[in-house]
């Protein structure tokens, strides 16, 4: 058996090359000090619990509220968390680990063996892609209070990084094993019992979220902060006005603000860093409904991206802070290649396709119609790109009528429930494929949840490639199976593939410990503190 340093290097080994450098956690006086309330952002959440939902708006509180197996810090490494140490059989398909025997859920009962086990159950068959980053996963055993084995069918390269709290949060099976279903449980919002530095005192929708110090934390002495609120703002200039006046500390996720960024790198008292997204890999797209005519033929979806500018995108509307989008792999990742197919043929080529494929022009100069969903949020990017495609595509004889959706819930519940012609829409790669990437194209994720194979796209021998690599170890075996991955997909355009997004935080300098490694502010916050 092979312990916790040595399975951590193997770890580290697999994923090489992820990332250049590795990024500390901000400057830090000597001592931190104890105490005070941080209050930071969020444009609004449907659920604190990340073991039923993704994305950036749960998985910031929900880092804080509940703990994970390990927290992955730099260069990727696993590193003790709930799990003080584990072990690895030489073939890869056991992992056992030591849990903490001093840790505590926030009503005080003791996180066990038998908690793990359930969370494990609750993440694979209720998170949007927990099938694929457990699929493999054959048996949990609990021999007792504090020992957790796993057995897993095949390898699995992405296993350890799966267990952090972003992706696998321990929730208290006293608490949501009540027979309810997990996804809509009331204490997902209200009254959260979790396991991590912060328990929930109070959660206004729409106003306001406010995390305390959890005495009772196992890691002691933390967390340093006393309280933290999180603001719900809807509007960017809302919330940059709050962080500009000093109503906010501290600001991650910014998204595409090129003008705003710019004016506070001139603040001396501001820290404005691009750190801490390395894990994330976030690609923009437009979805569309494949199940649905005409998107269901390969030269109307290539119509669309040769009609696109992606080029106009970048340099003018975005200020060239982000990057064309070719495939399904983002290009800091490890599996990424270049010589991708590049649709830029423009609107001659894309109206030549569409009369091949017998949409021919009406009187009015229609070929269709397609409504377009615009998500409520990511409007500083999505948002905007909404905005172009409609007059360009009707350029080539496609009347785009886009429908804004008032609330998050409306968009996932359209979208979801497929009942929608075409979305933008974006979604992180995470650090392996197959935990970001594998969720969007697979045969077998095609499901009414957000952020799975929502497109219904289904291609057997793709999904043969993904087997195969999802179940390597060899480094150089996956990125040949990834590369064939990719090219397929860019002729297939199951997506139309449109921009790498580049995430700022920013945050005054009397805010310390800021987490910017890998995960940045999906990491918890228990080293953060105020020093002024």
């Amino acid at each position: 058996m092979k312990r916790g340093p040595s399975l951590r290097a193997a770890t580290g080994a697999v994923l090489a090359g992820l990332v250049a450098a590795a990024v500390v956690a901000a400057p830090a006086t000597a001592q931190p000090k104890r105490g005070g309330t941080l209050t930071t952002i969020t444009t609004g959440f449907r659920t604190l619990n990340p073991g039923v939902q993704s994305g950036a708006a749960t998985g910031v509180p929900g880092s804080q509220i509940f703990a994970g197996l390990v927290q992955v810090g730099d260069g990727y490494k696993p590193q003790p968390y709930l799990a003080e140490s584990w072990s690895v059989s030489d073939d890869g398909l056991t992992f056992t680990f030591k849990l903490r025997t001093d840790a505590t859920f926030h009503d005080g009962k003791p996180v066990t063996a038998e908690d793990v086990a359930f969370s494990f159950d609750v993440v694979k068959n209720n998170h949007p892609f927990g099938r694929l980053m457990f699929g493999n996963l054959d048996q949990v055993t609990t021999p007792d209070a504090h020992t957790v084995v796993v057995k897993l069918s095949k390898p699995t390269p992405s296993f350890m990084q799966s267990l952090q709290p972003l992706l696998m949060p321990i929730m208290p099976k006293h608490v949501y094993g009540d027979g309810q279903d997990v996804k809509k449980h009331p204490r997902n919002n209200e009254n959260v019992v979790g396991s991590g530095p912060f328990k929930v005192v109070e959660n206004k929708k729409g106003e306001h979220l406010i995390l305390e110090r959890y005495d009772g934390f196992f890691r002691k002495g933390r967390p340093y902060l006393d309280r933290i609120v999180v603001r719900t703002m809807k509007e960017a200039g809302t919330r940059f006005l709050a962080f500009d006046t000093g109503e906010a500390d501290y600001y991650a996720f910014t998204g595409y603000t090129p003008r705003e960024v710019k004016r506070l790198q001139e603040r001396k008292d501001v820290t404005v860093t691009d750190a801490g997204y390395g894990a994330i890999g976030h690609v923009n797209y437009l979805e569309l409904n494949l199940r649905r005519k005409p998107f269901d033929d390969v030269r109307v979806r290539e119509a669309i991206a040769h009609a696109i500018d992606h080029d106009f995108i970048v340099d003018t509307l975005f200020q060239g802070v982000s990057r064309v989008s070719l495939g399904p792999i983002h290009s800091g990742g490890a599996f990424y290649v270049d010589g991708l197919p590049k649709y830029n043929g423009g609107i001659e080529k894309a109206k030549a396709l569409l009369d091949e494929a017998g949409l021919k022009p009406g009187p009015d100069g229609v070929r269709f119609k397609m409504t377009l969903e615009i998500p409520n949020w990511g409007g500083a990017y999505l948002g905007v790109m909404a905005s172009y495609l409609r007059p360009q595509l009707k350029k080539v004889g496609i009347d785009v009528v886009g429908r804004k959706s008032p609330d998050f819930g409306t968009w996932v519940k359209r979208v979801s429930s497929w009942d929608y012609d075409a979305t933008m829409n974006a979604a992180w790669n995470y650090p392996d494929p197959l935990i970001g990437v594998h969720r969007l194209y697979s045969c077998d994720n095609i499901r009414n949840i957000i952020w799975t194979n929502t497109e219904g796209y289904c291609n057997k021998e793709v999904d043969a490639i993904m087997a195969k690599a999802g179940s390597s170890l060899d480094q150089a075996e996956r990125a040949k199976l990834y590369g064939e991955f990719q090219r397929i997909l860019a002729k297939d355009l199951p997506f139309v593939y449109l921009t790498e997004e580049k995430f700022t935080t920013v945050f005054h300098n009397y805010v310390k410990g800021v987490p910017l490694g890998p995960w940045g502010a999906l990491s918890p916050w228990d080293e953060v503190y105020l020093d002024k």
